[in-house]
């Protein structure tokens, strides 16, 4: 293996260099200061596009050069020089979100697009986080839903439009699909989860990870749990309500084999709840907000990162912006 001193280096693209009169800030995560001087500034400029570690100690002496070099990766600040292997298509861009990662970004888009996602539920949740994937080049989705595209569903269910109406859903997220990658697949299931032998329409597949988006029957999270903790594939849930939405746990194979559960109980002495049907009060934007945290940590855990929701159940205020995360331990119940 390569040593640092022969490898080249350069900052991370969401480095942020300011210079002062003074003094120069380097931040990224966080930040370091250090004294404006020639030679300082010499190095900033180098590892800017590129330079070995020597050249920063033969530019400011063996210990100092390693300083400063020691404090930038302590800082996160530095990755191997790399070339896009995207320009020019949809996910040119987030190669460089990709840095955060400390490999080549390419190698982690590779990832990503031998991936497949089954969606269960192509609503208000189901559809953004479709979007959301496609966009961040994942090409393999498994398409679950039994309803018909209503005009209702267009205020926060935007891959549809006034044409849709009437269609099914699984069509229309079919050709929405092709529309932004014509070489992504996806299978098509027109059907209604009533019952846990429901998934099993999922068993041919390969799957890297499912999306409980459903919110019908009330249960129906916990049945997509066992069903992936019986495949030992990653499951994520989430939902939305009129006051706070939450997303997670994110579950993933090593969850489960270190005993973490996810269980709903009854309330002890609970007779009834009203309603048992979902509430009819949708908006986009609170539908969005979650639907885009699901999406973040799913990409982050694809990605081969440690999303926010592993093993964590997460609840958002919409009105007073209060997170809550409840962490799930071995064989403890998510209520």
């Amino acid at each position: 293996m390569m040593s640092t001193d022969c490898k080249r280096w350069k900052f991370k693209d969401s480095v942020q260099v300011l210079t002062y009169t003074a003094h120069i800030i380097i931040q990224y995560r966080k930040a370091i200061k250090l004294a404006h001087t020639s030679e300082i500034k010499e190095a900033v400029e180098r590892l800017i596009t590129g330079c070995e570690k020597q050249e920063l100690s033969d530019l400011l002496g063996e210990e100092a050069g390693n300083q400063f070099f020691d404090a930038l990766m302590k800082l996160d600040a530095l990755i191997e020089p790399w070339q896009n292997g995207r320009e020019g298509r949809i996910t040119e861009k987030q190669l460089y979100h990709f840095e955060k990662y400390n490999q080549n970004p390419n190698l982690i888009q590779n990832r990503l697009d031998g991936s497949r996602a089954a969606i269960v539920g192509l609503g208000g949740v189901g559809t953004i986080i479709l979007q959301n994937l496609l966009a961040a080049g994942m090409q393999h989705f498994i398409l679950i839903d039994f309803d018909a595209v209503s005009v209702h569903n267009l205020n926060r269910q935007f891959v549809y439009n006034k044409s849709s109406v009437g269609k099914l859903k699984i069509s229309e997220c079919r050709d929405y699909i092709a529309g932004i990658n014509p070489h992504a697949d996806a299978a098509l299931y027109h059907q209604e989860i009533t019952q846990p032998q429901d998934l099993r329409v999922l068993d041919p597949y390969e799957i890297d990870i499912v999306i409980n988006a459903a919110d019908k029957p009330h249960n129906i999270s916990e049945w997509v749990y066992r069903y992936c903790k019986e495949r030992n594939i990653a499951f994520m849930t989430g939902g939305v309500g009129s006051f706070s939405g939450q997303w997670g746990p994110l579950l993933t194979p090593e969850s489960y084999q270190s005993g973490v559960t996810y269980e709903k109980n009854m309330p002890a002495g609970l007779l009834n709840c009203y309603p048992d049907e979902p509430i009819k009060g949708s908006l986009g934007a609170t539908n969005g907000i979650i639907s885009s945290f699901m999406s973040h940590d799913i990409i982050t855990y694809l990605a081969g990162g440690s999303p926010k929701s592993l093993n964590t159940r997460i609840g958002l205020d919409f009105d007073g912006l209060h997170i809550t995360e409840t962490k799930l331990s071995q064989k403890e119940s998510a209520l």
